[in-house]
Parts: C-alpha cells; sequence; structure tokens
C-alpha cells in the first residue's frame, strides 16, 4: 500500500530535482529489498493468511481516518519534509517486525506506523512531480521515472533473497533502514515547497460522488483491489510454489530484468499516441497476465507468468498515470491526491475482508483471489470515460 503512485518524478530536470531522485533512488533500493517479502516473513512466523491480511487492513484503515490530518501536516511542513518524516515510521515498521515473535501485540501496532508512512511519502513525492509536471512530456517523464526507479530494484530481490537465505530477515531489515536513512541526506540540500490546503472531507466527499467522476472512482477501485492481491497474496503463493525466499528473489529479478526493456517505449507511446487507447490495449495484456497465473502451479509456470505480468503492467500503468496527470487540475491537485488515496485504501478495506473469508473457507482459496484481481482489472479503462480537463472547473468551487 505504502508504494502506491511513488514512481513518478522527473530526473536530470534541475540541481533540486536531482537531489531528490538521488533520494528515490535509494529509497526504492531498500523498499524493494524488503517489501515482497514482509508477507512471507509473517507467514514464516506461522501466522495465517486471514491474519496476515487482518494485519494489511489494519494500515489501510489508518490511511482512511487519518488521510486528512496528515494532508494537514504535509501543507505546512512541505513535500520533502514529508518525505523525510515518512522515513523513521518506515524504518521503526522494519525494526518493529523482527520482535513480532517476543511482542505479539506488535501486530495491532506495526501497521499503523506503515500507513503513517505511506501517507507522508505518497503526498510529499505526488505534489511535488506535480510541481514540476511538464504535461506535454508526461508519458517519457514517467517512463523516465520507472526506468530509474526499476534500475535500483532490479538486482535488490535477488540480493535480498540470498541475505534472507544465509542471514535471515532481521539482517535485511537492518541493512534496509540503513539505506533509508542515508536517502534521507540529499533532502537537505535544497529549499522545500508548501501547497496550501483548502478543502474538507465533506468536498473530498462529495467530490468523488458526483456522477462525472464515478468512471475515475471504479477506476481507481480496479486498481487499488488488484495491487492489494498482487502485494500480500501473490508473494505468499510465490513462497508456497517455489519453497524458499531465494527463489522468490530469483522470480522477482527476472521480472523487472525483462521489464525495464518495455518503459521507455512504452512511455513515448503514451505521449505520441492516444493514451486511452493504449491503456484499453494495457488492461488487456495485464488482464491475461493475471489469467496465467490461475494456472501458474509448477516452478516454470511461475517465473513466466510473473514476468510477462511485470511488463504487461507497464504497458498498463504507464498510459494510466499519464491519463490522471493530463487531466488533473492544477489548482486542486492537493484535494485529488487525497482523494486518490482515500478510494485506494477504502476500496481495500472493502475487498479484503472477503478474502480474509475465502482463504478460511479454504475452498481454491488462491485461484479465487487472482480470479479477483483479473476482473478489477478490467475497471482501469474507466478513468477514460470519467472527464476531461474542462470539466475539472466545478472543483475550485
Amino acid at each position: 500500500m505504502h508504494r502506491d503512485f511513488h514512481r513518478h518524478h522527473r530526473f536530470f530536470c534541475d540541481k533540486e530535482m536531482n537531489e531528490m531522485y538521488l533520494s528515490v533512488f535509494l529509497m526504492n533500493l531498500a523498499e524493494s529489498m524488503i517489501s515482497i517479502f514482509v508477507p512471507i516473513y509473517l507467514f514464516t512466523l506461522n501466522y495465517s493468511i486471514v491474519s496476515i491480511l487482518l494485519f494489511f487492513l489494519i494500515g489501510h484503515l489508518g490511511n482512511v481516518l487519518f488521510s486528512l490530518p496528515v494532508a494537514k501536516m504535509v501543507s505546512k511542513i512541505g513535500s520533502k519534509h514529508a518525505i523525510l518524516i515518512s522515513t523513521p515510521f518506515l524504518i521503526v515498521y522494519y525494526f518493529g517486525l523482527q520482535f513480532l515473535p517476543q511482542f505479539p501485540w506488535f501486530f495491532a501496532i506495526l501497521p499503523l506506523g506503515i500507513a503513517f508512512r505511506a501517507l507522508f511519502y505518497n503526498f510529499g513525492f505526488d505534489l511535488n512531480f506535480i510541481d514540476h509536471l511538464d504535461r506535454k512530456k508526461i508519458g517519457r517523464e514517467l517512463s523516465s521515472l520507472s526506468f530509474f526507479s526499476i534500475l535500483a530494484t532490479i538486482f535488490s530481490p535477488l540480493m535480498a533473497g540470498l541475505i534472507i537465505f544465509y542471514f535471515g530477515f532481521q539482517t535485511i531489515f537492518l541493512v534496509g533502514s540503513v539505506i533509508l536513512l542515508v536517502s534521507c541526506l540529499p533532502l537537505f540540500l535544497s529549499e522545500d515547497h508548501r501547497s496550501k490546503i483548502n478543502f474538507t472531507w465533506k468536498s473530498i466527499w462529495k467530490m468523488l460522488f458526483l456522477r462525472r467522476n464515478m468512471g475515475m472512482v471504479l477506476s481507481f477501485t480496479g486498481y487499488a483491489i488488484e495491487s492489494s492481491i498482487g502485494r500480500s497474496i501473490w508473494p505468499i503463493f510465490l513462497f508456497v510454489v517455489l519453497g524458499t525466499a531465494q527463489k522468490v528473489g530469483y522470480a522477482a529479478s527476472v521480472s523487472i530484468f525483462l521489464t525495464v526493456f518495455t518503459i521507455f517505449a512504452t512511455g513515448k507511446l503514451a505521449d505520441r499516441f492516444n493514451p486511452k487507447k493504449l491503456l484499453s490495449f494495457g488492461t488487456m495484456l495485464y488482464f491475461f497476465g493475471w489469467v496465467g497465473c490461475l494456472f501458474a502451479d509448477s516452478v516454470t509456470k511461475i517465473f513466466f507468468f510473473n514476468s510477462y505480468k511485470g511488463i504487461s503492467e507497464r504497458f498498463l500503468q504507464l498510459p494510466w498515470s499519464s491519463i490522471f496527470y493530463k487531466i488533473i487540475n492544477p489548482e486542486t491537485y492537493f484535494q485529488m491526491v487525497v482523494a486518490r488515496d482515500l478510494i485506494f485504501n477504502a476500496s481495500r478495506l472493502l475487498i479484503l475482508p472477503i478474502i480474509m473469508v475465502i482463504f478460511y473457507i479454504n475452498f481454491y482459496p488462491f485461484v479465487i483471489s487472482f480470479a479477483v484481481a483479473a476482473a478489477f482489472t478490467l475497471l482501469y479503462p474507466l478513468l477514460n470515460n470519467s472527464f476531461k480537463s474542462e470539466d475539472l472547473e466545478y472543483l475550485k468551487n
């Protein structure tokens, strides 16, 4: 959850942004070494999949409850300081995971820590990106961002898998935390930017329930549910089939390596051609990626479908993100960023209890979960029908 739209930043524009990009590179390096293994770590501690889903559910609840208070804080401290403040929450979260066997009550507290990390980080980075956005080159900016982010993560799952294999989960949490601390240093080298907040809970929910925005809401809902299954259940499935965290790291690294070759081409296509058509095409590709996961019952199939799913996701995510940033209103973008985050987490609050029941009943739970992810993938293109730039004028009122 804490990595939703973290990837949208522009590289090599000016000194201030370059400092941010270095920070992003290091943060992605640290997070990608750990995030995929958190569900697996909880699984190795003998937590049931139902309990693991409850763990993430608590975090999403925290996101919903504290989104507006955190947004008000970000408006006062600035976007870069928000990123800086988010880092201790993540480090405490990582170290707290190590003590779960000794202090089981941490299970109810740690998800709130990752919720605050996600809120401060997401708001900070999205506001910074939108402030420096070149709308004519959004696709290429997003593809450049994705390239450097993936460059940081291309070998990290493999490295993390090896570290876990030889030294254990505690060591990977320590290494990741050290890298996170180093990643904060570039943030002190330049001035910060602050965005005014002029909206309330009432205005946000009023905006979301307008008929003209239903396509946007459903599209964000599709992403939220599909990605939640991909981040919480898919890693556990990989571990169950492959047997070790080391092999999960291999699978993740192969997928990321192959994905690199699709990024720049997709970004240029998003600027040159109609992103709405590219979104529909990417949705079709990604849908079949999840369908393929229904049949992933061997090591060979796991590597193939995991790689295909990672590549097809890029064909979907880049035009999808490009459309969002092209239609967002510069005068009300903070409200839209907060509203989008609310949609993400509120949607997961609705779907995760259902998935928990499916795993409790234990009737083909993985198959049903992947089928649900495939079905909600089909909601992505509804962003095409949500609204146009000029339709956002009403948000000024």
